[in-house]
């Protein structure tokens, strides 16, 4: 099973190395922040604000979407709990915790953890939390709020840490082995070594530098539209790809839980949504699809061309998934939370798409430029991810809630 995670890994690297060759001009940017990296206490001094400061819409949950339950019990929107808890972290060891494109702050993890505990979010679910708010909150904000890059590197900091362990999540539930009850200590590594492992760490890196380069560019006017136009794509062939895996893994529920196929909804190839996303940014740029279907210009025909071609990507990931999945099949228990993921990240890559198409369609240099900033935030998660894939961390190492 180990060797089939390390299948996901290296498609999943494989691809981000046909992202960092087609945006060679991300990383030949211009670099407005000359000190090259700072330290997670450097950039919480600096004025940068956590995801919580932004009001969220909501994340991937829908009771009503539940087919049973059970099931339900398990993502329904928690009853509001008292906000004068203590709230803290704790997380686990990572390969890299500060690079050029990202900086992790558990000072910020810590208020998006209190604010999701004081919203009435179960401190005990550390999935909902940690791969699923934090990350989609950061990608809200950062498509949403003008940030300093120093708050920009807080954002991807999250990601990092959401997707890494989420990582290490999937790769465990993708194995017939039980997860230990108790969180596991790190294990040693040798002198060198970063925790986590070599690979993992040239992951994250390779992909916090991507994400440098493409924040460098959504800083400049001029560069910011034809970037997102050449993004469009990868952007397409991710989005296919992830399509097709949610696709099989909608259709194949373990053993005695019911299908949540109905969760998925598409009129077309990217005109896809989820019961279970409640995100407004799930389909804010949902007008580029009448622009795609009828395009009116040059641009928004090579749009629609592109699309049409990029479709046979959904085919791709299907095949992966039915290779790489467990003999027995997914795992019971974790199955309703890989949904709530597996669609929440399918909805973000549709907005990512839809909002570079928009911005190279109309000439729209500051959509461009939020467009940069949110796929940026996709490629940190993505990458992170997919380093936690690949992590030598022990089975059932997960960061968690802790409330006093």
């Amino acid at each position: 099973m180990k060797n089939q995670a390390r299948l996901g890994l290296v498609l999943g690297l494989g691809l981000g190395a046909l992202v960092l060759g087609g945006h060679g001009v991300a990383a030949a940017a211009p670099d407005t922040d000359s000190s090259g990296t700072r330290s997670a206490s450097d950039a919480d001094s600096g004025g940068t604000r956590s995801a919580s400061d932004h009001v969220r819409r909501g994340t991937p949950s829908s009771a009503a979407a539940r087919p049973s339950p059970q099931a339900a019990a398990a993502v329904a929107r928690p009853r509001a709990r008292s906000t004068r808890q203590q709230v803290s972290v704790e997380l686990p060891p990572m390969p890299v915790t500060n690079d050029r494109g990202f900086t992790v702050s558990e000072p910020a993890i810590t208020d998006a953890a209190s604010a999701y505990v004081a919203a009435g979010g179960d401190p005990a679910d550390s999935p909902r939390f940690f791969f699923g708010d934090l990350a989609t909150g950061s990608l809200d904000t950062l498509a949403s709020v003008p940030l300093t890059r120093a708050q920009q590197r807080v954002e991807m900091g999250n990601l990092s840490v959401s997707g890494y362990f989420g990582g290490i999540w999937l790769r465990d539930n993708l194995s017939a082995e039980p997860a230990p009850a108790a969180q596991p200590a790190p294990a040693a590594q040798p002198a060198g070594v970063p925790p986590g492992g070599v690979v993992s760490a040239l992951g994250l890196k390779m992909f916090g530098a991507f994400v440098a380069g493409l924040t460098d560019i959504s800083r400049v006017p001029w560069l910011s539209t034809p970037a997102a136009h050449s993004s469009v794509p990868v952007l397409l062939s991710l989005y296919g790809y992830n399509k097709g895996y949610l696709e099989y893994l909608l259709d194949n529920p373990p053993p005695g839980v019911p299908s949540m196929r109905d969760t998925l909804s598409c009129n077309g190839f990217l005109a896809c949504n989820s019961s279970l996303v409640d995100l407004e940014i799930a389909d804010r740029y949902d007008s580029a699809l009448v622009d795609l279907a009828h395009p009116t210009t040059l641009r928004w025909a090579q749009m629609k061309l592109l699309t049409s071609v990029l479709e046979s990507t959904t085919g791709a990931g299907r095949f992966v998934w039915k290779i790489i999945t467990p003999a027995g099949g997914f795992s019971p228990t974790s199955y309703g939370a890989l949904v709530d993921l597996s669609s929440a990240y399918l909805m973000i890559g549709k907005a990512a798409t839809l909002a570079s198409m928009k911005a190279y369609g109309e000439r729209d240099a500051p959509l461009a430029s939020s467009a940069l900033l949110l796929q940026a935030g996709l490629w940190m998660w993505s990458g992170a991810y997919f380093a936690g894939l690949a992590s030598d961390a022990p089975r059932g190492t997960i960061p968690r809630i802790v409330v006093a």
